[in-house]
């Protein structure tokens, strides 16, 4: 019995120690959809990078009816999303930018 609250003791106590937070940043795509006579080519486009997944991000943020959000690019960061501090840098290299998209 001893070694039971013992044991439970120091589970309790060392779990917050070993927990580590970890979350997903998006970088996603919006653009305006192309009309069944306009060129596939998207015209203009605007990336974004979020800890919100596509449909999320739709639900969360004002995106126009005629744009839609696409997903382009995931990683992870270890660590906390408290006190605004900025998502952690893409671990494969920089995102492209908007005035050269990648092709």
């Amino acid at each position: 019995m001893k070694y039971r609250r013992l044991l439970s003791a120091f589970f309790i106590f060392l779990a917050p120690v070993l927990s580590h937070a970890e979350y997903r940043v998006f970088v996603l795509k919006i653009s305006k959809r192309a009309s069944t006579g306009a060129a596939a080519a998207d015209q203009g486009f605007r990336l974004v990078e979020s800890t919100l997944d596509p449909v999320q991000y739709r639900y969360f943020y004002p995106v126009a009816a005629d744009e839609e959000v696409t997903y382009i690019d995931t990683w992870r960061c270890y660590g906390r999303t408290g006190g605004m501090t900025p998502h952690c840098p893409n671990p494969k290299g920089q995102i492209p930018s908007s005035e050269s998209p990648a092709p």
